[in-house]
């Protein structure tokens, strides 16, 4: 059974979802591939990286909130380890964009 799901993307996101269907169908005269072909295969077909999608989405707010409700916590070492999560995050996000560059090119 086929689901539809309305999505909100980046500008980013949707730059690159129309470059790869574009890319696509480029050529391909015997038929036709839509965003959602394209969607649905990149799904199907990578493996996502579920803790850096949640590092990602951290806040940090209601992290320290989390911690400081814990007995017995070092404060000062849990905040060095999200800030250090946080700069993780921004490090990989420069890398994931450099390789989807790739893959557009």
């Amino acid at each position: 059974m086929k689901k539809k799901l309305q999505i909100v993307m980046s500008d980013e996101s949707w730059s690159a979802l129309e470059n790869l269907t574009k890319e696509a169908n480029e050529g391909f005269v015997n038929g036709s591939i839509t965003f959602s072909d394209v969607v649905n295969e990149i799904l199907i077909t990578t493996k996502l990286d579920i803790r850096g999608l949640q590092a990602k989405h951290t806040n940090i707010r209601k992290s320290l909130r989390l911690l400081s409700s814990q007995k017995e916590i070092d404060i000062d070492s849990a905040i060095r380890a999200l800030m250090d999560i946080k700069s993780k995050v921004g490090k990989k996000s420069s890398r994931g964009q450099l390789s989807m560059e790739n893959i557009e090119q």
